[in-house]
């Protein structure tokens, strides 16, 4: 067709702002507008400070520079990934000596080219990928090609024409009509000498064309060209294409909207290098305790079915423990064992393990759990390489349908020499198809989350009579301290009767970092559990109920206090609330 455009299919125009980074910018201008094709995120926005930071150092080019190319940006987008630009934020200008001494001169760092390196918590982040990048020639013909037979758009890096391009820095008179419209005609030849003596390149997003479109031709004294006849002299045929320049000067009488331009055909085919790339394959997945719609279904944790089995959404108070800590010997295949004996009989429905598992190099561990009835599934075989410790939960399907009762093992063993660690604790949580609860022994027989009087099975029962339901909430946002062992207290008050026989307790942190958290609950009476320990999951957030059993048989009046602790520097967060609720019988 004589005219085409994907400019529906675009996220908003951004600007670059003072940094040289407009090759980075129309490579993210791309991704979002492949995801807005891909249709599953809302509104895709994508951290141009990340994909800088990861062209230079995890693809290894451009070190010594500002720039980059379409080639390097696509190949870390395919193969490492980028980040969300909430995770971490584009700063427009660039670093100096009040940053980093070495930030000055011809010869500079890296870091001052990607304005330091990412946080902890945009390393730990969801990275969002494209397939590979593809070059496409640059005639018109095959561009059009591209756009029509794919519907996306491509990326094209050129040789930069100041006053083509009506740059303030051009030593050439500008057409300050043309620049608020967006034209880009292909340069005269004394805008190619000027040009060439500060030579610099730039990078757009091609959405689209017109080959009616004519603009008067401008010469070296920015006079606009007419024949010998004294009738204009017009270039057609242009690409519309989305810049990176912001949206209060270039382009801002451009039909297609603010930022966007028209560049000569003739220009691209002669000067530019253009590539593409195609729309994601998405397979995304729910986490179940941290507030977000991660696989935006709008359905939020536990709500979504995929969560139905992650122990976050299966509350568990059938939990037995042993926390004695054991050193792992280094380089020693036969290992350690650790063992927990369950009273519990029944046909199992559910089970969840639990590890803590201080270790320098968790790629040297094997853990396997072996059960009553001597099988054995292997938890964790080597993987991780040179990660820090092990804090999982794990869902064994091997054990579903055995028996729960008699004496389950713990199998570790270091396979590799120079590091060496701990077994600190580990827990087993049940859920019985087959038991049945007693209501008057504190213990959640079937493992459905609810102990005695709080269990629908036992509203008869005479030892259930006079029993109350207590709770407290406590809506006070709290910022939790980096980095500090005191950590922050919350607390709620409890009036009424009777000892503890079940508790449930919610908590909505927001936190860049979680595996930092440590989250304890205290009795009145000081007594303390552990609900969270630095889980090493390399999530954001925790919200999530926990039903210790640790405390039952205490009494339920009282103050109660939420400690959560940051372990860790760098990353932060807010205890938005948390709530208490609590069956006691007299």
């Amino acid at each position: 067709p004589a005219k085409f455009d994907l400019a529906a299919d675009q996220s908003p125009v951004k600007s670059q702002g003072s940094r040289g980074v407009c090759s980075i910018f129309s490579t993210v201008a791309l991704m979002e507008h492949l995801y807005v094709k891909e249709g599953t995120l809302p509104n895709p926005d994508f951290s141009e400070q990340f994909l800088q930071w990861s062209v230079k150092i995890e693809v290894g080019s451009f070190t010594d520079s500002g720039g980059s190319n379409a080639q390097s940006n696509l190949r870390a987008i395919s193969q490492y990934g980028i980040v969300a630009e909430q995770d971490w934020p584009y700063e427009s200008f660039p670093w100096g000596t009040s940053q980093d001494p070495g930030c000055t001169g011809e010869t500079q760092p890296t870091l001052c080219y990607t304005n330091g390196s990412p946080p902890e918590s945009a390393l730990a982040a969801t990275r969002w990928k494209l397939p590979a990048g593809r070059y496409v020639n640059s005639r018109t013909r095959s561009i059009k090609a591209f756009l029509t037979e794919n519907k996306t758009a491509v990326i094209a890096g050129m040789t930069f024409f100041y006053q083509s391009w009506n740059h303030r820095a051009s030593a050439l008179p500008v057409n300050s009509e043309y620049w608020s419209e967006g034209y880009v005609l292909y340069p005269n030849a004394t805008d190619k000498t000027k040009s060439a003596e500060k030579s610099a390149g730039h990078s757009i997003l091609i959405v689209g064309w017109d080959d009616d479109l004519e603009v008067q031709q401008v010469d070296g004294e920015g006079k606009k060209v007419v024949d010998a006849q004294g009738n204009p002299v017009m270039e057609k045929g242009f690409w519309l294409f989305k810049n990176s320049w912001g949206t209060s000067g270039f382009g801002i009488r451009n039909a297609f909207g603010k930022g966007y331009g028209w560049l000569s055909m003739r220009y691209v085919e002669e000067y530019a290098s253009v590539y593409g790339s195609g729309v994601p394959t998405l397979a995304l997945r729910e986490i179940c305790d941290d507030g977000l719609d991660n696989n935006y279904d709008d359905l939020v944790d536990c709500d979504d079915p995929s969560c139905s089995e992650d122990p976050a959404c299966r509350p568990s108070g059938l939990t037995f423990t042993n926390s004695t800590t054991t050193p792992i010997p280094d380089n020693l295949p036969a290992g350690i064992t650790s063992t927990i004996i369950v009273p519990q009989a029944g046909t199992i429905e559910s089970l969840s393990v639990s590890l803590d598992i201080t270790h320098p190099y968790i790629g040297d561990l094997t853990v396997t759990l072996v059960g009553p009835d001597g099988t054995r599934v292997a938890l964790h075989n080597r993987e991780g390489a040179s990660a820090d410790d092990i804090r999982k939960t794990y869902l064994p399907a091997g054990f579903v349908g055995k028996a729960s009762a008699g004496t389950w093992t713990l199998e570790v063993a270091d396979h590799g020499a120079s590091d060496v660690g701990t077994l600190n604790s580990w827990s087993l949580s049940f859920t019985l198809g087959d038991a049945l609860e007693i209501c008057d022994d504190q213990i959640d027989n079937d493992g459905n989350g609810q102990t005695d009087c709080a269990d629908a099975a036992c509203s008869e029962h005479a030892a259930c009579q006079g029993a109350q339901t207590l709770t407290g909430s406590n809506d006070t946002p709290v910022a939790i301290p980096d980095d500090d062992p005191t950590g922050v207290t919350s607390n709620i008050t409890l009036t009424g009767a009777g000892n503890v026989s079940s508790l449930s307790v919610s908590v909505d942190i927001t936190h860049t970092f979680r595996a930092d958290l440590i989250v304890k609950l205290r009795h009145p009476g000081g007594s303390e559990v552990t609900l969270f320990n630095q889980e090493m999951d390399g999530e954001t957030n925790l919200v999530r109920t926990f039903t210790p059993s640790e405390l039952n048989g205490l009494a339920a009046a009282g103050t109660w206090s939420l400690v959560v602790i940051d372990g860790a520097s760098r990353d932060v967060g807010t205890l938005n609330s948390w709530s208490l609720t609590v069956q006691a019988v007299p």
